[in-house]
């Protein structure tokens, strides 16, 4: 099988695209706002891709989500966590960012994302 050929399991409905934006766990880089929703079971991770109008027409949106998912095809399966659901959002610069940093980018926010990172921000706050 070649690496061409893998199928990414996908986020198809509104309430699965919800349910992983109300964990409130995301991760922000130039091209894309990545969400994430951990897992409790072993399956593949899943991934969904939106892009919103302010991407820019439709032609613009599309490039930009078809980017993000060959990126995130690449990518998920090796280094994504299992079971796992992870959100897309294209921001205005994927239509033209390069291809190398964007997929660095999505292996650094997945990095980020199942250390805990994004939960650490008030972490070691402690009120007088």
């Amino acid at each position: 099988m070649t690496e061409k050929s893998i199928k990414l399991a996908r986020i198809t409905k509104r309430p699965e695209y919800l349910a992983v934006a109300n964990t409130r766990r995301k991760w922000v880089t130039p091209s894309f706002i990545l969400q994430a929703k951990p897992g409790k079971t072993d399956s593949s991770p899943r991934a969904g891709f939106t892009t919103s109008k302010k991407v820019g027409n439709a032609i613009a949106r599309n490039r930009a989500r078809r980017r993000l998912k060959e990126a995130a095809r690449a990518i998920l399966q090796k280094k994504g966590q299992a079971g796992w659901d992870y959100v897309f959002i294209g921001r205005e610069a994927a239509t033209h960012y390069p291809y190398e940093k964007m997929m660095d980018d999505i292996r650094w926010a997945l990095a980020k994302l199942a250390s805990g990172a994004d939960l650490e921000t008030n972490q070691h706050y402690k009120p007088r």
